[in-house]
């Protein structure tokens, strides 16, 4: 599930770094200068991983291939790696999980490319309480009975947080989990939270710094009689990984023929793309 997250967001990167306005344009004095797009999404938990593809014309309809010869390697501030291409994953991989607080730096070489590169850091890891499911707590429009899932943030004070929830059930008839949209009546989270592509939230802690905080979520309570088996991922993100998920879900919201839409926020130099790091709490209930 985590690698079909991480795939989900590079083609979403690369779709919003292709798309075009809706409106008619002359593309016949653009010129294209393909430029590498590194993306690496890492968290502690697996090993350290880089897709690297390259920058297509603007009315070019394609998808981006994934290139597969390049130099990637990764600097920790004192010892490199040079990572080796899996073709089933589509992605550099290399033999060791990153560490929380480290800074690591990747480094892409490929022929007449300019060479590309970027910097991340994985957060520390937030301990919060473990969340919980209770069923049975209100109705729903039709009248049928709904729970309340509740996930637990203990902030940490000493510096600016930011926070990914996403919440799956799984599904018996197809044996995997299905992310379901985060339906809430806390009113922080409906002013301030920002919704993602695959369904989850955006937070910051700009109001709860330093303290616990706890927020609900409204569920079905079953099917059939059977109870769901619900699990709650907390991200810690890093700025960066912030930045760029708040950025790409600006520019779906103002994609509009009527308006500039935002940029996707790139921390490539020489390319495009991001490095972004993740510690990540995983809590299953049934």
């Amino acid at each position: 599930m985590k690698n079909f997250k991480l795939h989900l967001y590079t083609i979403l990167f690369a779709s919003a770094v292709i798309s075009s306005c809706d409106t008619n344009l002359d593309m016949s004095s653009i010129q294209h200068t393909p430029k590498l797009v590194v993306n690496s999404f890492v968290n502690s938990d697996e090993f350290f991983s880089v897709q690297v593809s390259s920058t297509i014309p603007i009315n070019d309809t394609n998808p981006p291939k994934m290139i597969e010869n390049a130099i990637v390697t990764v600097n920790d501030g004192s010892t490199t790696s040079t990572l080796v291409y899996d073709l089933s994953v589509q992605k550099y991989l290399a033999t060791f999980k990153p560490i929380p607080g480290r800074v690591y730096t990747v480094r892409v070489e490929k022929g007449d490319f300019s060479t590309a590169s970027g910097t991340l850091t994985i957060p520390n890891r937030v301990v919060s309480a473990k969340s919980t499911w209770k069923d049975k707590t209100g109705f729903d429009s039709l009248g049928f009975e709904t729970g309340t899932l509740t996930c637990h943030i203990a902030d940490p004070a000493s510096d600016r947080n930011y926070y990914e929830i996403n919440l799956y059930r799984f599904d018996d008839f197809t044996q995997e989990w299905l992310i379901m949209p985060p339906n809430t009546t806390d009113p922080f989270l409906n002013e301030n939270g920002i919704k993602t592509d695959i369904g989850g939230l955006l937070i910051d802690d700009r109001s709860f710094n330093g303290s616990a905080k706890q927020f609900d979520f409204i569920t079905s309570y079953g099917s059939a009689g059977i109870q769901y088996k619900f699990l709650v991922e907390v991200r810690s993100l890093s700025d960066d990984y912030y930045r760029y998920l708040q950025s790409l879900a600006n520019y779906k919201a103002q994609g509009g023929i009527f308006s500039d839409p935002s940029p996707v926020y790139s921390n490539i130099t020489n390319g495009r793309g991001i490095c972004a790091g993740a510690a990540i709490q995983k809590d299953t209930i049934q």
